[in-house]
């Protein structure tokens, strides 16, 4: 339970394929990030925040539900959650919040629970949403979308766009009574089309870019689910990248790897994807600014963070959809000046661990979900109850500890391993090197044990009460005893009980 006296508001801006070294505070000197990196000094941020699932859908089903993707279903982009489980926003209303959704949702069917919705679909689809209205109304259409440089102004493009909105519903809210609140801005960008408005566009002109990180032909060693999910065996064109640079520099030879002989073309997306992060810092440097002016800040938990990553031409491809440090793991920030500490880091915390964090600030649980309460910790100057980071990607599953990372790939009968530590770019796959067999099975054991542990706790739940027998009663009594972080905390003792065996490797 949270360890406050009254409920405070709760503010989440999410972006949409932010990469960790978009933002200084995560170790890019170069990065243009000026109000995140405020944000962080004035909170606490993780530094091993890993996304459900290394793609949206999924991973926002995750934060919907506070479950893993196998439990809620929706594995992989277009795929349903199972509408059976309780979700975040009933839980809140329950507690007295007014939920407010305002932008990109993408985790299927929206709850009614959601208060206010002002839901906006992707920027390149010609569909009839508020947002369409509000560029026809300043002499603009969605196609600009896909014209660089785009001729929409920073100041109704897309990000602003929804931070007005967003700031317009919580003035309504207060002025009416109706707090606390639980609002999420959820943005669109950096997501392609990598299109950022006025000056951004040309922002990283001569700002240094981090160098990609890329050993010739290393794509073609990914597992073969992975190449499947990536287009590599179907198909290889990147169309919106395409549609972005011209097909003058890319070709089917070509289409979502990485050549040499391309590299121009490949940079001045990558700038213009710097620059598309520098305009969401902006416009999440206004949600706090407007809290900060308006005397809520103190009273508002702000979280901030990312549903994934993106190569951008790291290890030779341009994608999520795999488990690299690129595209798994997400920035984390959470502020809360006069209650949670500024400018501490913790490490782990996946997006499981913000649905049950959010409730615990709200003053209640849910037993069947499989995260942590990442706030009560902080406030009492605690590490993260997280101590590896665990997920999964359609039919695998994969494991990060301080020291490894290991994935696995059920349908291929294989995995791959890396030591975080002495190869951080992730360069040598380790999983066949027989001086590594004992960690790699150590690793692999505790990986497994934890994908075969996880479940539907609700599902089962809702059925206690119908069990007869004697075996089932003590199923049932058994059941009473189950919590949705049992799995958890088991793959917590056991990671760390590895890294601290394997120190002297």
């Amino acid at each position: 339970m949270s360890p406050l006296k009254k409920k405070p508001n709760i503010l989440v801006i999410m972006t949409d394929t932010q990469r960790c070294d978009t933002l200084n505070f995560m170790g890019n000197p170069h990065a243009v990030s000026p109000n995140l990196d405020r944000l962080a000094k004035e909170g606490v941020s993780f530094k091993q925040t890993h996304s459900s699932s290394p793609v949206c859908m999924p991973t926002r089903c995750s934060f919907l539900t506070g479950v893993h993707t196998p439990v809620h279903g929706c594995i992989e982009n277009s795929f349903q959650r199972k509408e059976h489980l309780t979700v975040l926003p009933d839980l809140l209303k329950e507690q007295g919040y007014t939920n407010i959704m305002v932008g990109k949702t993408h985790f299927g069917a929206i709850p009614e629970s959601f208060d206010v919705q002002h839901i906006t679909y992707e920027k390149p689809l010609a569909v009839e949403d508020a947002y369409t209205e509000h560029l026809k109304r300043h002499g603009y259409d969605r196609a600009a979308h896909h014209r660089h440089p785009t001729p929409i102004p920073e100041e109704i493009y897309m990000e602003a766009y929804l931070v007005d909105n967003t700031i317009q519903e919580i003035e309504r809210v207060v002025a009416e009574g109706q707090t606390p609140f639980f609002a999420i801005c959820s943005m669109f960008s950096p997501h392609s089309p990598v299109d950022p408005p006025g000056r951004w566009a040309s922002l990283y002109d001569t700002i240094p870019l981090p160098e990609i990180n890329y050993v010739e032909g290393e794509e073609t060693a990914l597992p073969p689910t992975i190449q499947n999910l990536l287009g590599f065996i179907e198909k290889g064109i990147n169309e919106e990248d395409i549609k972005l640079i011209g097909t003058a520099f890319f070709n089917e030879a070509l289409g979502r790897t990485f050549k040499k002989e391309q590299a121009d073309a490949i940079n001045k997306l990558r700038r213009l994807y710097y620059g598309l992060t520098a305009y969401c810092d902006a416009q999440a440097g206004r949600l706090i600014e407007y809290l900060d002016r308006s005397g809520l800040r103190e009273e508002t938990l702000v979280i901030f963070t990312s549903d994934h990553g993106q190569q951008y031409y790291d290890h030779g491809f341009n994608d999520k959809h795999n488990y690299y440090d690129a595209s798994w793991r997400v920035p984390l920030i959470m502020s809360m000046p006069g209650t949670i500490p500024q400018g501490e880091t913790r490490d782990f915390a996946i997006w499981n661990d913000l649905t049950t964090t959010i409730l615990a600030v709200a003053g209640t649980s849910y037993q069947p979900m499989q995260g942590f309460d990442l706030f009560t910790p902080i406030v009492q100057g605690e590490e993260s109850p997280r101590r590896c980071a665990v997920g999964t990607l359609f039919t695998t599953c994969a494991l990060a500890t301080k020291r490894w990372k290991i994935e696995y790939y059920f349908e291929d009968v294989t995995g791959r391993l890396f030591d975080r530590r002495n190869d951080f770019l992730e360069r040598k796959d380790l999983f066949y090197n027989p001086d590594y067999k004992e960690v790699k099975n150590e690793l692999l054991t505790a990986l497994l044990t934890w994908r075969a542990s996880i479940g539907d706790l609700q599902h089962l739940n809702e059925q206690r009460g119908r069990l007869v027998g004697p075996v089932a009663r003590r199923a049932r009594t058994h059941l009473g005893t189950v919590r949705g972080t049992d799995a958890e905390q088991r793959l917590n003792e056991k990671a760390e009980q590895i890294d601290r065996e394997t120190e002297d490797i």
